[in-house]
This record gives structure tokens, sequence and C-alpha cells, in this order.
């Protein structure tokens, strides 16, 4: 665990190729006590706790940015240790996430705050948060905005995945979601899977990277999945962004499409110099379930 401001912590960071969410972890110093921000997979939330001093039942909220099973696996945990935690999320995933959990289980988890406007308010002791339905990535995306002394603090989930259509999402509603969020003006960006982004500066340069994602991801995924260009132009903005594991893959699949590419080739020898063995190749896989197996 790392603290990011005063009272807010990352309980569990993310590192990249790692499937699993960062899990953000705010501590009211209230009786509304601990609240979460995504669950990730895998996590050991009582002996985690434990050993920072926290009790897991004092975890009595939990803020779902979205329905995928990498941010919402640990509600599995979380629901057994506390019965009585609330999570909330958007009715438009919640069926998704009640599926996930219940599934082989006989947990009964149910989302009890459901999300329903486009903009929500909460209240945790002190602290006040608006909550953003953001589609695109999922139909009932979430970001999550507070202030933290003069910090705006802006929790957004999985804004570099794009709204790939054919696994589920949406490029246009994306695009109309990550360019909202890039009016917030935002300080620090706690991110699903790139952890804390700051200053406000490069706030927005990351935003703005996602919004080519977004583009590059539907090209490739829906619209052209041979097109050369396109996966060098996803490859290269990846590894300007840092995001190793989507250049290491992008890189790769170009090159089994053409296999002389001097420039991807030329990128890839730069994106190996981040530890590229930790990272699974997704792109192909995702391919060809969406395009059969002879893709």
């Amino acid at each position: 665990m790392r603290q990011i401001l005063n009272n807010l912590y990352i309980l569990k960071e993310c590192t990249i190729g790692e499937p699993s969410s960062t899990i953000y972890l705010l501590n009211t110093n209230s009786v509304e006590e601990l609240v979460l921000i995504d669950t990730g997979i895998g996590f050991d939330f009582e002996k985690e706790l434990a050993k920072i001093g926290l009790n897991p039942k004092n975890v009595k909220h939990c803020l779902i940015t979205h329905g995928h099973y990498d941010h919402v696996e640990g509600c599995k945990e979380l629901i057994k240790l506390n019965p009585i935690m609330r999570f909330y999320a958007h009715i438009k995933d919640s069926k998704m996430i009640q599926s996930y959990i219940n599934k082989d289980q006989d947990l009964n988890f149910k989302i009890t705050d459901l999300f329903t406007d486009k903009t929500s308010s909460l209240k945790f002791g002190p602290y006040s948060i608006k909550a953003y339905h953001i589609p695109g990535h999922s139909s009932g995306g979430m970001a999550f905005l507070m202030s933290i002394n003069k910090d705006k603090v802006l929790f957004s989930g999985d804004i570099c995945g794009g709204g790939i259509e054919s696994i589920g999402g949406n490029h246009d509603e994306f695009e109309k979601s990550l360019l909202e969020l890039s009016k917030l003006d935002v300080d620090i960006l706690c991110d699903g899977h790139m952890n804390v982004i700051r200053p406000s500066e490069e706030v927005s340069k990351y935003i703005e990277g996602c919004i080519k994602l977004n583009d590059y991801f539907h090209i490739g995924f829906d619209v052209a999945p041979k097109d050369l260009i396109n996966w060098y132009n996803l490859a290269l903005v990846s590894y300007q962004m840092k995001i190793y594991d989507t250049a290491y893959d992008a890189c790769n699949f170009l090159l089994k499409l053409d296999a002389k590419n001097a420039k991807a080739k030329s990128l890839l020898n730069k994106i190996q110099k981040h530890d590229p063995n930790e990272y699974k190749p997704l792109i192909e896989k995702y391919l060809k379930e969406i395009y059969g197996k002879d893709f």
C-alpha cells in the first residue's frame, strides 16, 4: 500500500501486464469508515488490511467503476468478510456483476446502491463524491470525482481500454465520455490499470491519448482488423503512454501480419526494455473469438 494524499491510498497497485485492476482505499475517519474503489482479482483483503492495522469489517462501502471481472472479482471475498457492506454500481452493469459474483457460489450477492442518472452525489463523512456515468467501455461505466484539500481526484476506471463494439463496448459513446472527463480539470487521475497520473498537465495528455486509443481499438477490432498502419499507431501511442503490454501486443501482432515491417521492428526493440515476457498476447485471442479461429 502507498499513500496518494491524506487519507487516500493505493491498496493494490496494478503492474503492467497484470490482469487485475488497481484497488484504491479512502479512509473517511468517520462513522462511514473505509471506502474501496474497485476490488481487483485475488487480493487477500483480510490479510493485507490487517498488515496496516485496519479491520476489513470496517470497509463499509465499495464503488465499482464497471462490471468487468478484473474490477469486481474481489467482491466475492468482501461480501464474506462483511455481509452488510454496500456496493455501488450503475444499473446497466449491475446484472453482469451479480451474475459473475454469484456464479457457482451461494453468495446471494447484490449491488445495494444503483446509479441511474448521468450524475449522482455521494457523501462519506467529510468527503463529497460526484459520480459520473461514462458509458462506452461498458454500458454502465462510472467515474468518481472528489476533492482532498486543494486537489481534484478522479477515479476513472478503464479509460485506456477503448469502447470496442465487438466485445460489448461503444466507440462513439466512449468518445463522448472521454471528452466529458477531459473538461473536469483534474489534478490527479486514479486509473483502473495505470495507477496514479499527475499533475493536471499529465492527466490532460493521458486522456488525449485515451481518445486516440479508442479510435485505434475500434478500427482494429471492429472495422479493419488487418490495417497495418492502425496497429502501428496503436503500438506507438500505447508506448508513448507507457502502456507497454498493449504496445508489445500490437507490435507483435503487426509483425505477424507483416514480418518485414521495419517500423514495427524498431519500436519493438524499444518496448522490449520493459519486461515484455510478463505480457500476455490478447489481440490475436480476441480477434479469433470475434472473427473465428481461421482469422
